[in-house]
């Protein structure tokens, strides 16, 4: 029998770390040595490109080095949410559920309502459960969905308690589950009563989505509809507060209370800040404070759907730990997405940072927060220092929240709550600034788990069994860039800033933390030593240059020893400890070089646009619906590019260059022998792997005649802009020769 004070959580070490040092030891070693060889071998011909690429080799060290920092601690966290509920069942502490959504064309309203219906059903005391919707586009069809959802939630949420199911999302649990797989006749009428009630649900929603409008016998079900004017736009609306389930008042077919479900659309004007989604959750946090004002809040894309009906409780195993819950400011989940091909096209598992760099944050002073799947402290994200003791924090916390909930959701409060969702109600206050998510960055999320830790806070990883939260990934070439580009961004954003890990709160972090931090804000910077290797041998070769050791120097074995290494580690790492396997890994490497030339250069292009006052950073949301035909293409693992993006050409380029050059150089090779294979071993091989990654991109651009193809038009600029760099190496070569 387990005793009363065993702990709710554990942590344990993990054995890479071992691993990691040791190889940390020897590569150090190896780069220090090339260092020494760049400084004593530089040539008088071609120092130019020697010293080009020996800032390269610095950048890529710098980016090794602190990458590093995120593997010499990893550990995992265990949960036991048994013990939870047997000690504090009754105690545990009210949550709010915030669900974003900005675009009903780009997130579709029947997804929304999955995600909200989830959450209605978490395995949690339903009279301590509220779910606010933020609607940032104003849209009649979301709020329509949503009312659609609450009717079938009534039927839904008992049928998830009654029968202990642990997929709480109805797409994906009827998706997954068929009837005839129970042998209990009431289960079966149960089952089939409610799919077909879903699928009603399904219809009227994805119905009036294709019409664009609700239709009129719809709208007179819900007093809420007459919030809408004709002349509202998504840009330009007064602030909604609409409450769809009401706590104590409406109940599910058993006669059973729900969770309170409550529709919020925050004002906007032309030429109004909104702050994008930053803005939407600072407006969530005041409203919910009127409402229900619970102590913890969990954050969600739309898209991200709670897949674990647990995971509420093994977040409030790390927060009521009494030796250490007083320290965390928030659980973070790792992302995870449903969708991903076989061997993970797109790399958008991003297995690296959820298995194992987060893992590494988490054994020092815990995970950064990535906005969705993560659960957070209230009273944090209103500007709190850390508590020192959690003798009565939490007794108080959740008095003080049961107080507000047991207020009732009269128009008064309504009224009330529609001011604090108004667009002026920010100006000359703290908020995003000192309170709530911070403004002024494309990943406000980062930037606001970063000055939650600057202020002493800790977080946690939470890596439960089953997922806690599913979501959906791009599934293009073009919307994953996107992505990547609007992350890059934001990250180099904070970098530039005064929020600059290396100084801001570096009295209350430790280095290894900052260096983590550092590690992600300098990705868009890290394009430019990916550029640079990417070009200089390539053009070096053009015009017979050789930039590393010959193949009878023994310093050539350090050339070959280094990217070996590298890449032999990150193999072992992906697959052993990551989970993957070699070809998905394969794609992950190839993506981080494409990501690499393109997305952060891109990303970096736009900081310093900022920064010199020539343009804003925007916000792009990544469209989650696509054709048949370019799912097919997806499923076959085949690259979609179909759009004519810029974000293309950087990476087509280099493809190319590199094509052009190793074909000269096995024409000089051919040529002239031995001599031309002794100089240029290593340009060759490093054009080759380049050449043998691109694959992908020479079909797309040469073989394909499907409309996922390169576009014409970037194939016909990408030809002339390789051929003609490499015509004007030549040419100049030829030149200073003659």
């Amino acid at each position: 029998m387990e005793s009363w004070d065993s702990p709710l959580y554990t942590t344990v070490a993990k054995p890479a770390a071992k691993i990691n040092r040791a190889y940390g030891c020897v590569y150090l070693c190896a780069v220090l040595g090339l260092i020494y060889y760049r400084i004593q071998y530089m040539p008088s011909e071609g120092y130019v490109q020697w010293i080009l690429l020996f800032c390269a080799e610095i950048g890529l060290a710098i980016h090794w080095v602190l990458q590093m920092s995120l593997r010499w601690w990893p550990v995992n966290r265990f949960t036991y949410p048994r013990r939870l509920s047997e000690r504090f069942e009754r105690e545990l502490p009210p949550i709010d559920v915030f669900v974003c959504t900005a675009d009903p064309v780009k997130e579709p309203p029947l997804d929304v309502s999955n995600t909200v219906l989830s959450t209605l059903a978490f395995n949690y005391p339903v009279e301590k459960l509220t779910c606010y919707v933020s609607d940032d586009g104003g849209s009649p069809l979301i709020f329509y969905a949503l009312l659609e959802a609450s009717r079938f939630a009534k039927i839904w949420v008992p049928f998830c308690h009654k029968y202990s199911i642990q997929q709480r999302c109805p797409k994906a649990y009827f998706s997954e589950y068929y009837n005839n797989e129970s042998d209990n006749s009431s289960f079966t009428t149960e089952w089939e009563n409610v799919k077909k009630l879903y699928e009603e649900m399904k219809y009227c929603i994805n119905s009036s989505v294709e019409r664009g409008t609700v239709p009129e016998h719809k709208c007179k079900e819900h007093n809420g509809f007459k919030e809408w004017k004709p002349d509202m736009t998504s840009r330009d609306h007064p602030s909604i507060v609409q409450v769809l389930l009401e706590r104590g008042k409406d109940i599910n077919v058993e006669g059973h209370g729900l969770p309170s479900l409550v529709y919020v659309s925050r004002e906007k004007r032309p030429g109004q800040p909104h702050n994008f989604k930053a803005g939407a959750l600072n407006a969530l946090i005041r409203v919910s404070a009127l409402m229900s004002n619970a102590p913890f809040i969990l954050t969600l894309d739309c898209d991200m759907y709670a897949n674990n009906c647990e995971a509420l409780r093994e977040a409030m195993c790390f927060f009521m730990e009494s030796g250490t819950g007083h320290e965390f400011a928030y659980v973070q989940f790792p992302q995870r997405f449903h969708g991903i091909t076989k061997n993970d096209l797109y790399a958008n598992y991003l297995r690296n940072i959820f298995e194992i760099f987060n893992k590494g944050m988490d054994g020092i002073e815990g995970t950064s927060y990535v906005g969705t799947g993560c659960v957070l402290r209230r009273d944090v994200l209103c500007g709190s220092e850390r508590q020192h003791s959690s003798s009565n924090l939490m007794k108080e916390l959740i008095s003080s929240s049961i107080s507000s909930m047991k207020k009732a959701f009269p128009s008064m409060i309504l009224e009330e709550a529609k001011e604090l969702a108004k667009c002026g109600y920010e100006e000359n206050t703290h908020w995003g600034k000192k309170v709530g998510m911070l403004y002024d960055c494309a990943v406000e999320d980062v930037l606001t788990g970063l000055c939650i830790h600057c202020r002493g806070w800790k977080s946690v990883y939470c890596c439960p069994k089953r997922d806690a939260f599913v979501g959906c990934v791009p599934v293009n070439l073009n919307d994953t860039l996107i992505q990547n580009k609007r992350w890059a961004t934001g990250l180099l954003e904070i970098f530039a800033s005064k929020y600059c890990p290396l100084t801001y709160g570096i009295h209350h972090t430790k280095l290894a933390q900052n260096m983590c931090y550092s590690y992600y804000f300098l990705w868009a910077p890290s394009s430019l030593p990916l550029i640079c290797y990417g070009l200089v041998p390539a053009l070096c070769m053009v015009t017979g240059l050789s930039v590393f050791p010959q193949i009878s120097d023994p310093w050539v074995l350090l050339f070959l020893f280094l990217p070996v290494c590298a890449y032999a580690h990150s193999a072992l790492e992906f697959i052993y400890v990551g989970g993957g396997s070699l070809k998905s890994w394969w794609n992950d490497q190839r993506m981080w070089m494409i990501k690499g030339v393109s997305s952060y250069l891109f990303g970096l292009i736009q900081v310093v646009w900022k920064l010199l006052g020539i343009s804003k950073v925007g916000f792009e949301v990544t469209s989650k619906v696509f054709d048949s035909q370019a799912a097919k293409r997806y499923e076959a693992e085949i690259f979609e590019f179909g759009v004519s993006s810029a974000l293309f050409i950087p990476f087509s380029i280099i493809a190319l260059i590199n094509l052009l050059s190793l074909m000269g150089g096995i024409a000089g090779v051919m040529r002239e022998g031995y001599s031309a294979i002794a100089s240029m071993f290593v340009q060759v091989m490093m054009s080759s792997f380049i050449v043998i990654n691109s694959y992908p991109i020479y079909e797309g651009m040469f073989v394909r005649k499907d409309k996922g193809r390169m576009p014409a038009s970037i194939t016909v600029f990408s030809t002339l802009a390789a051929a003609l760099a490499c015509s004007t190496v030549f040419a100049i070569s030829w030149t200073s020769k003659t």
